[in-house]
C-alpha cells in the first residue's frame, strides 16, 4: 500500500483512530500489568506516573520492588501527558464545533476560576492541607482530571440553560464562570487564613516582597510589549501583540519563567528556601545559564503568536476557534505552574 493511500485511509477514519487508539493502549497496559507486572507496572506505570504522585504526597522518594520514583517529571511522563492533552484538545474542538460555541475572550475569562482553582488547591497540597486519601486528588495529573471534570459539568450545564432560557444573563460564559467561582471560594478562604497567620504546617515565613518583585517584572515586560505594539499600530505584524489574549499568554509565561529563576537561584539574595526544577527541559536551560529559561520562554511565545496571527493567518482563518483553544491552553501551561510557584514562595512552603 502506498504512502498516500495510507494517509487517505487515516484521514477518512481519524475519529475512529483517535477513539480506539487510547482505548487499545489502556487495554494493552492492563493486560501487561496482569501478565508482566514487573515490566509494565513497576518499571513503567509506577516509575513514571503513579510513583511520582505518591512521592509528592509523602514528600520524599518512594520505592516499590526496588524501583524508585521521585517527585518530578521525566521525558517519558511529559511526552505521555502532552499526547493526552493533544487528544483532549481535538475532542474539545469537535465538541464546540458541534454545539456551535464561540470560543473567544468571554470563554477565556469564564475559565479563569478553574485555572486558579487548580493552582490554589495544588499549593494547599504543598502546604500539607489535605490528608490521605484526598491528597492524591490534588497532585498532577489527578488534579487536572478533576478540574476538567468540573469544567465539563458547568460547560454542559451552561449550554443547556442558555438554550432553554433566552436571557442576557443566562449565558454559557456566565454559568461557567459562576460555577468555577463558587467552587474556588472556600479554597481562597483557606489560602487567606494562611496569609493572615493561621498556618497549619512548618514554613519559611510569608514573603509578600516576592510577589511585588515578580508582579513588577512581569508587568514591566507585558506593558513594554503592549507599548511597542501600540507605537507601531500601523504595522499589522506588530499590532497583533496588543491583542488581550496574546498579552495574557506573554504575561503567564513570564510569571512562570521569572518565578522559577528567582525562586531557584535567588539572584537578589533575598534569603529564599531551596527549590528545584522538576521539568527536564527547563532544568537543562537553567543549567546552561539561569536567566536563559525566562528568555527562551519569552521568545518562544512571541514566535508562537507570530506563527498563529501573521505567518499562517490566512491558512488558519477558518480555524480561529481551534487557534483560540490552543492559545488558552498555552496560557494555562504558563499561568498554572507559574502562579503555583509564586504562591509557594509567598507562603514559604
Amino acid at each position: 500500500m502506498k504512502y498516500m493511500e495510507i494517509m487517505e485511509i487515516c484521514e477518512a477514519n481519524k475519529n475512529k483512530i483517535l477513539s480506539w487508539t487510547p482505548l487499545g493502549i489502556i487495554v494493552f497496559l492492563l493486560a501487561g500489568c496482569i501478565m508482566f507486572p514487573r515490566v509494565f507496572y513497576d518499571n513503567f506505570i509506577w516509575k513514571y506516573f503513579w510513583g511520582p504522585v505518591v512521592s509528592d504526597a509523602v514528600g520524599h522518594t518512594v520505592s516499590l520492588n526496588g524501583v524508585e520514583a521521585a517527585e518530578k517529571f521525566t521525558w517519558v511522563s511529559e511526552i505521555v501527558y502532552g499526547l493526552m492533552v493533544l487528544i483532549a484538545l481535538y475532542w474539545l474542538y469537535k465538541l464546540i464545533k458541534r454545539w456551535d460555541i464561540s470560543f473567544d475572550w468571554h470563554i477565556f475569562i469564564a475559565l479563569l476560576p478553574y485555572i486558579i482553582l487548580g493552582t490554589v488547591t495544588r499549593v494547599l497540597e504543598d502546604s500539607s492541607f489535605f490528608v490521605e486519601p484526598w491528597v492524591y486528588w490534588f497532585i498532577t495529573p489527578l488534579i487536572y482530571i478533576q478540574i476538567v471534570l468540573w469544567v465539563l459539568i458547568f460547560f454542559g450545564l451552561g449550554y443547556y440553560l442558555q438554550k432553554r432560557w433566552k436571557h442576557r444573563y443566562v449565558t454559557l460564559p456566565n454559568i461557567l464562570f459562576t460555577g468555577g467561582f463558587f467552587i474556588l471560594l472556600p479554597f481562597l478562604f483557606f489560602m487567606g487564613q494562611w496569609f493572615i497567620g493561621n498556618q497549619w504546617s512548618i514554613n519559611h515565613g510569608v514573603r509578600f516582597d516576592i510577589f511585588v518583585l515578580i508582579f513588577a517584572l512581569v508587568s514591566l515586560i507585558t506593558l513594554g510589549v503592549y507599548a511597542v505594539s501600540r507605537f507601531f499600530k500601523n504595522n499589522e505584524k506588530i499590532r497583533i501583540f496588543s491583542n488581550p489574549l496574546n498579552l495574557a499568554m506573554i504575561a503567564s509565561h513570564m510569571i512562570d519563567g521569572i518565578t522559577s529563576y528567582v525562586s531557584i537561584y535567588d539572584p537578589l539574595k533575598m534569603g529564599l528556601p531551596i527549590y528545584i526544577e522538576k521539568h527536564p527541559a527547563s532544568d537543562i536551560l537553567m543549567q546552561i545559564w539561569p536567566p536563559l529559561f525566562p528568555i527562551v520562554k519569552f521568545l518562544l511565545i512571541i514566535f508562537v503568536i507570530y506563527v498563529f496571527d501573521v505567518l499562517y493567518k490566512e491558512e488558519l482563518k477558518d480555524h480561529r476557534q481551534f487557534v483560540n483553544i490552543l492559545k488558552i491552553v498555552i496560557f494555562i501551561l504558563g499561568f498554572a505552574p507559574g502562579l503555583r510557584d509564586l504562591l509557594r514562595v509567598m507562603m514559604g512552603v
